[in-house]
């Protein structure tokens, strides 16, 4: 890893760390201001979903400012001076993920595009593309449904069927305007999210 540039290992990193932001899922629905207790949401109350307005927008508006003042930031690629950020990308996609799909998709999924999206850059560079980000990603999606335990196995393996070529595929383009850390969590979870009820009907 030592010749790895700096910039590029940071970006991968932080790739790898965006799971973290998951968190949002433990945040009671209704915080107290003052001591931050699960409450029954009265007006001096701090709402989950104002957090994440709040958070999202804190992100936009630093892209706002950074594209209005050509603010390169660490660990940006060159085209990205230009135009919405990787960062800002899987911020929205995440956002829209938290607001319109279940949990229990989002969380294998934006870990698949986290984690997974680095190894297909490794992958293309060392002649493993596309089977290693094909496993992996399998592998990742399915321990992860696995670990969140309400599913039954053939749920599971159904579902993780559907996912990893839809994740792979949105994954594979080359779009400058739309960040693969958008498209990798948004196509998967718009086709998984209709599957998952037809699934769930049918087993």
């Amino acid at each position: 890893m030592a010749d790895v540039p700096s910039p590029h290992l940071f970006r991968r990193l932080f790739h790898l760390a965006a799971p973290v932001f998951l968190f949002y899922y433990w945040v009671p629905e209704c915080l107290n201001r003052r001591d931050l207790t699960l409450a029954q949401c009265p007006a001096t109350s701090v709402t989950r979903e104002g957090l994440m307005l709040l958070f999202l927008g804190t992100a936009l508006a630093v892209e706002i400012a950074r594209i209005s003042l050509r603010i390169p930031l660490f660990g940006m690629r060159d085209y990205e001076t230009r135009r919405v950020s990787a960062y800002a990308w899987g911020t929205v996609g995440l956002a829209i993920g938290f607001v319109f799909f279940p949990p229990i998709l989002v969380i294998p999924v934006f870990c698949g595009m986290a984690w997974i999206d680095p190894l297909c850059a490794w992958a293309r560079r060392t002649g493993r593309y596309p089977w290693v980000p094909v496993v992996g990603y399998a592998a990742a999606f399915a321990f992860l449904l696995t670990g969140l335990g309400t599913l039954h196995p053939l749920e599971i393996a159904a579902l993780t069927a559907i996912a990893t070529p839809a994740a792979l595929l949105a994954e594979y383009p080359d779009f400058r305007l739309v960040d693969d850390d958008f498209l990798m969590t948004i196509v998967p979870l718009a086709v998984l999210a209709p599957a998952y009820y037809v699934i769930g009907g049918l087993l």
